[in-house]
């Protein structure tokens, strides 16, 4: 089976449509769509880099252009990544029509029949499904509410590809809810089993604290509770917080305090050496419409690794109360990473194994089979 997916940039950050991908793509023939865009850019730096680099790809990719239909050997996956010279300004009629073409004139389209995977709804834009086609939309996130998306212009698309899907796929319940029930299946995020329960050495960044550390990583963006975190911070300084990722937000009153460390981004590969290594890993997140609608990568790679888990309420770890410790206020999160600790000195308990084998059932292996299964063609 053909898939097209239209997804973020192929490995510019660890999605859950590219961890699906790299399992599927073992059995079936993958061409990978990079980001065409969900909002209009700006002259803000964000936005200049993000241009710089798409042009930066392009370039790349037409002086490599004889490798462009190579199987990616190196992860032994039939696949191969594309950047298109599409124009953002998706609510333009004369746009779309341009994008259409740049996309039909690469000669993806032949008699083979096609599984169009979205991950970006202004993508329906591009694509004429014939009838032995399938589309299919995968929606990991709440557009209407998610950051760094222009809700206006994404809106119409999304409604168009709701439409038009075959299957939607969603990570959770409340993205359930807003789809068409005859289409909708739940397909939650899955974890790098071997990545996040091999134990790994102690990152370097990590060898000089001596302290309990409080780890998180992720984009270091509005949904954080900046208020809770400040408050953790201040009435406990025997702790350490290690924050680790991109600063979207303004977080500089909390990172000039003495016992916050934050290190830029890393590789998704060295993340275990990070989260089997601090005493407790968090989730400290707002209560908002996005978080509500959220299934966290980073959830069951925490689990997997065994380490305490704090969180803060929202849906997706509503299931998980027998492994995890969920706090519905500041003073209680405080609280439970206190016990956190406390569970994390203890060798007497069988926390880390628990948490372990409850990840055991949720690879991203099991997630191909299971999208194989319902599709039909495995």
């Amino acid at each position: 089976m053909k898939f097209i997916v239209f997804g973020e940039d192929w490995q510019s950050h660890p999605s859950s449509t590219q961890h699906l991908f790299k399992q599927l793509a073992k059995q079936h023939q993958v061409i990978w769509i990079n980001s065409i865009g969900m909002r209009k850019p700006t002259f803000r730096l964000i936005d200049v880099k993000r241009v710089f680099n798409k042009l930066k790809s392009l370039f790349l990719s037409k002086r490599n252009r004889p490798n462009a239909k190579t199987t990616n050997t190196s992860q032994n996956i039939n696949l191969t990544a594309h950047t298109l010279a599409v124009l953002p300004w998706h609510d333009n009629v004369i746009v779309r029509l341009f994008n259409k073409w740049v996309f039909n004139r690469k000669g993806f389209i032949d008699d083979e029949p096609i599984v169009y995977w979205l991950s970006v709804p202004t993508a329906i834009s591009l694509i004429s499904p014939r009838e032995q086609d399938k589309v299919i939309y995968y929606c990991g996130d709440d557009f209407s509410a998610l950051a760094g998306v222009d809700h206006k212009m994404v809106a119409p698309f999304e409604s168009d590809l709701i439409e038009k899907a075959d299957t939607i796929y969603v990570v959770s319940e409340f993205l359930a809810n807003k789809m068409p029930k005859s289409k909708v299946k739940m397909l939650s995020h899955g974890v790098d089993l071997e990545l996040f329960t091999t134990q790994t050495t102690k990152a370097v960044e990590l060898e000089q604290i001596c302290k309990p550390i409080i780890g998180f990583y992720g984009s270091l963006n509005a949904w954080l509770d900046k208020a809770l975190l400040l408050k953790l911070a201040k009435e406990r300084p025997e702790y350490q917080l290690v924050l680790i990722g991109h600063l979207v937000e303004d977080f500089s009153d909390l990172l000039k305090l003495d016992n916050v460390t934050h290190i830029p981004a890393v590789e998704h590969d060295r993340l275990a050496s990070f989260s089997q290594h601090w005493q407790v890993s968090i989730l400290p997140f707002v209560d908002n419409e996005q978080i509500r609608a959220c299934d966290p990568l980073k959830l069951k790679e925490y689990i997997a690794t065994g380490t305490p888990i704090v969180t803060t309420r929202f849906a997706a770890v509503n299931s998980y109360q027998e492994t995890i410790l969920i706090a519905d206020n500041h003073q209680g999160f405080i609280e439970r990473l206190d016990y956190a600790v406390s569970l994390s000195k203890s060798n007497n308990l069988n926390w880390r194994a628990n948490q372990s084998q409850q990840a055991s059932d949720h690879s991203w292996q099991a997630k191909a089979k299971l999208v194989c299964k319902q599709l039909r063609f495995c």
